[in-house]
């Protein structure tokens, strides 16, 4: 039994390393001057499975996802309210006035060894500047967009600036961009927002993981070559 346990174990383990981690935003109005509902999912490969935290009327609960569907049977609600107890102050805590305080004789804390060859401030620059160009040069590969999705009413105070903007809105449809979804209808009677927004992102932990292995591998090298060797350690 322990032994099917620890298979599932691994198995979890290797999938989460190997399929992207998805994060889902979702930002909810249902009627003008309504709250906003919010949802923040992170589950596994595009929310199979996994957990969300939503806001709703203002109180947050967290719920379990499965098929990138939120359980509202399987939430539970998060209390806010916070409990403040005052707990008087004991016997060894009140000073009293025959206690004398007795002067300290410790000996003063010795300053600490400094190495022989301390690095200066341009040496760690030189270390590290080539490691974070790279790391950053890699980190966008962590993450995919899956989608943006942005549907429902709107509508502002001026009915020209309304106009204006759903023809930028027809203007974004026409680009080659399969992941931008808008379907935003102009309201020139009344102002406000009523619809959803959505933005679901993919991140790859084991890709993370090793962009991260390789800058604390190319990081130390420089260190040990700085610190170690008399060769001259150029920035690139």
């Amino acid at each position: 039994m322990l032994d099917f346990f620890f298979y599932v174990l691994l198995v979890g383990c290797f999938l989460f390393f190997v399929l992207p981690v998805s994060l889902l935003l979702h930002v909810n109005r249902p009627q003008v001057g309504a709250p906003i509902n919010a949802e923040i999912c992170l589950g596994l490969y595009r929310s199979c499975m996994g957990i969300a935290l939503q806001i709703r009327d203002g109180k947050p609960y967290v719920c379990v996802v499965l098929f990138n569907r939120a359980i509202p049977h399987l939430s539970l609600r998060l209390s806010t309210e916070k409990k403040t107890t005052h707990s008087a102050p004991s016997e060894a805590e009140v000073p009293t006035q025959d206690q004398s305080i007795s002067p300290s004789h410790s000996r003063p804390p010795s300053e600490p060894l400094k190495p022989k060859n301390e690095l200066k401030a341009m040496d760690w620059i030189r270390i590290g500047l080539p490691p974070t160009l790279r790391f950053l040069k890699r980190f966008p590969k962590v993450f995919s967009l899956y989608y943006v999705l942005v549907r429902g009413h709107f509508g502002l105070e001026d009915p020209m600036q309304t106009g204006t903007l759903y023809g930028y809105q027809r203007a974004l449809l026409a680009l080659p961009f399969k992941r931008l979804r808008l379907e935003l209808v102009p309201n020139f009677c009344s102002q406000g927002f009523i619809g959803q927004a959505r933005i679901a992102i993919g991140i790859h932990v084991g890709t993370l993981l090793l962009i991260a292995l390789g800058f604390a591998l190319h990081a130390g090298l420089r260190y040990v070559q700085t610190r170690y060797t008399s060769r001259p350690l150029r920035f690139f």
